[in-house]
Parts: C-alpha cells; sequence; structure tokens
C-alpha cells in the first residue's frame, strides 16, 4: 500500500506550484457548510480573491503556469486510473478497520472538475488582465456593480480548484496514518478451515468469505502449513474439532499484510495453532487452497 501513498503524494506534488501561485491571489476564508467533503469528514474553505495583491504580472505567471500545466492533463487522469483498483483495495480495507468511508471513489471526480476548473480559470485570468490593462481599479467597495458576477464567478473557480488540493492533502494523510496503524510491512501468512461454500466464494473473489465477522483464521508458519498439508481429510476434520470447529470441508492458506483485529492479543488453541480475526470480506492473497 504503501505505493499508493507515494503516488498521491506524486499527485500532489503536481499541483503544489499551482497552489502557490494562486494563494498570491486568492485568500483562505470561512469553512464551507454545504459541500458534500464536510459531510464526510473533511475540511474544505471558501477562497476570496485578494485584491491588494492582484496585478498584471501575478497575472501573467499563473496564466503561464496553467497553460503548461494543462498538458498534463490527459497524464494526470491515466496514472489515476492505474492506480485505481490499489486505491479501491485500500478504501475497503480502511472501511473494515475504521467503519468509515475512506471515500477515494471522490478522487477522479475532483482531479476532473479542478482539471475543468483551471480551463476556466485561464479564461477568468484573460479577462481580468484586459481589465486591468483598460485601467480598472481593483477597490472592492468602488468596483462597478456588473463585475460582481465576474468575479463571485473567479473566487468560485478559484475555491473549486482549492476543494480538489485541499481532499487529496486530507486524503493522503489518512492513508498515511491507516497505513501506519494497519498494515505490516511485508505480508504474513495465515490459514482457514472453511465450508465448501466459504470456501468456493473466497476462491471466487479473492476475499476472506465467512458467517462470522470478525472471521477467525490461524497463524500459518511454514512449520504449520507442511503440518495440515500431511494431514488426510478425516485428520484436518479431527484436527479442528478440538478447537470446536465442525464441517470443515477446505483450508486456505494467504497472505495480507493488514493487521489482524486482535494482532497483539492472538488466542491459543488446544491444537497448538493461534488464532487470530480479520475483518469479514477483506482482499487476501491466496497462496493455497486444499
Amino acid at each position: 500500500m504503501a505505493e499508493i501513498g507515494q503516488f498521491l503524494q506524486y499527485l500532489q506534488e503536481q499541483f503544489k506550484e499551482l497552489e502557490v501561485l494562486l494563494t498570491k491571489i486568492l485568500k483562505e476564508e470561512r469553512a464551507l457548510h454545504d459541500d458534500i467533503l464536510i459531510e464526510r469528514g473533511f475540511i474544505v474553505n471558501y477562497y476570496s480573491l485578494n485584491y491588494n495583491t492582484v496585478n498584471i504580472n501575478v497575472l501573467s505567471e499563473i496564466l503561464e503556469y496553467l497553460e503548461k500545466f494543462l498538458k498534463r492533463k490527459a497524464r494526470l487522469q491515466d496514472d489515476l486510473e492505474k492506480h485505481y483498483e490499489k486505491l479501491n483495495n485500500i478504501g475497503r480495507d480502511y472501511e473494515a478497520i475504521v467503519k468509515k468511508k475512506l471515500n477515494t471513489d471522490l478522487l477522479a471526480k475532483y482531479l476532473k472538475e479542478a482539471l475543468y476548473y483551471c480551463e476556466l480559470m485561464i479564461i477568468r485570468i484573460k479577462q481580468l488582465k484586459a481589465m486591468l490593462q483598460d485601467g480598472m481599479k481593483l477597490h472592492k467597495k468602488s468596483l462597478p456593480k456588473e463585475t460582481e458576477i465576474f468575479f463571485a464567478s473567479f473566487e468560485n473557480i478559484g475555491t473549486k480548484i482549492f476543494r480538489f488540493v485541499k481532499f487529496l492533502e486530507q486524503i493522503i494523510q489518512k492513508i498515511i496514518n491507516f497505513e501506519t496503524e494497519a498494515y505490516y510491512p511485508e505480508p504474513k501468512t495465515y490459514g482457514r478451515a472453511m465450508a465448501y461454500l466459504e470456501y468456493k466464494k473466497t476462491l471466487a473473489n479473492k476475499k476472506l468469505s465467512s458467517s462470522k465477522d470478525p472471521t477467525p483464521v490461524f497463524d500459518a508458519s511454514k512449520f504449520v502449513i507442511a503440518k495440515i498439508n500431511t494431514m488426510s481429510k478425516d485428520k484436518i476434520k479431527i484436527f479442528f474439532r478440538q478447537i470446536g470447529v465442525v464441517g470443515v470441508a477446505n483450508i486456505i492458506f494467504f497472505e495480507t499484510r493488514l493487521k489482524p483485529m486482535n494482532y497483539n492479543n492472538p488466542i491459543s488453541q488446544s491444537n497448538g495453532l493461534r488464532e487470530y480475526k480479520f475483518p469479514k470480506g477483506i482482499k487476501v492473497e491466496i497462496l493455497e487452497a486444499a
């Protein structure tokens, strides 16, 4: 999952210089109250034009950067699409553990919108430059009424761009915090004894299928795997019946970097296994199935 964090930080870097440039003419104001991100636990602010810092030179600098920046538009969207499956995987893990949505599904939507608003910002900057070149003075109280819609539009466009920048910043921090708490640096191996239907579902979906949530699994060292692989079907049933597991038809060995819910407190079983628990439905990498 570290790859996802690195990719999102790369994406953030692509917007960093634009963010710096835009803050030369836009200032952060109050928090929005009707934005979907606020409802989902993100902080999003409204941005207004800082009339005192707007001049032709600054606008020209931003315009030049925006035109270069948008040449990377297709590449940025393609890069995000290539990482979409892994983003969904970490989103599922996050929801299973934290019991809240990570909202990675909004990344593509808000990136697309941010790039669209960058195109609109080019139009508005050209218009504003023309106004200044025609001798208009930027003193908010003395501006004519007919310009109010123009400046409201300018500020709205800037706010939409910053919405993505700030959303990305916050989702990166959520992922970094989650990875630190929820993942081991390297995958660990586990096994699960399961009934036939659970076994088929797990193989088909590569997700831990179970009627129980959380789902019990056992620590599967190389020694444990070798020991179970030498057992007959009958011996496997007897082996797991010792710990109250009945109806065992198949064993699956899998690996995951996700830490079990009781990772620091495994349950020792009478047959020598150590039991861990995972949320039902987590994505797993199947190693062996029998």
